[in-house]
């Protein structure tokens, strides 16, 4: 079955179409960012904690990615430049920590990265049908995933002349057969 490739110009409308001055939007921005610089499974990408984010350092690490197996993995600039808008305005305010007005009320808690409006959990479903959403509202007739950004990425980097021993070790597959139906 041929699989669905976003253009580098199709990722970057999708990545570009959230409104960042939103929390929301925000929240969509930085996740987009981080699928296609990343190519995170959707499950990983939904288990991040903020502590699995260095935004400085441009690093992720990923732990107990499919196989129990931990990766870290480079963050590009502007990945790490939305996670850390995201971060310092957008969490806050859908965790309850920061109204819109700017007074203070309670907080809800939450170990994970990218949370839900209501500052709860954000599910694999929920997060498909973001991405799929922002891949409409792109314009783009294609059926846009988590799994199309995962599969864009790989592709972009083998045409850019990456090892692929460095796109085997960026998806975390444990066979290199796995990386080479790319």
């Amino acid at each position: 079955l041929p699989r669905t490739i976003l253009t580098p110009g199709e990722a970057r409308k999708v990545i570009e179409a959230p409104d960042p001055r939103t929390p929301l939007g925000q929240r969509d921005r930085a996740i987009l960012e981080t699928l296609y610089a990343t190519a995170l499974r959707a499950s990983e990408l939904i288990e991040l904690s903020p502590y699995d984010v260095d935004t400085e350092e441009g690093t992720l690490r990923i732990v107990r990615g499919k196989g129990g197996k931990d990766r870290n993995v480079p963050l590009t600039s502007a990945a790490a430049e939305a996670i850390a808008a995201y971060l310092a305005n957008g969490r806050r305010k859908l965790l309850g920590i920061e109204k819109a007005g700017g007074g203070v009320f309670p907080a809800r808690a939450s170990r994970r990265l990218f949370v839900s409006p209501r500052g709860g959990r954000l599910y694999r479903t929920t997060l498909n049908n973001l991405v799929r959403g922002w891949g409409e509202r792109a314009g783009l007739k294609k059926r846009v995933t988590c799994h199309v950004f995962r599969h864009s990425l790989a592709t972009h980097l083998l045409r850019r002349g990456a090892d692929i021993r460095h796109i085997q070790a960026l998806l975390g597959h444990g066979s290199l057969s796995t990386t080479e139906r790319y």
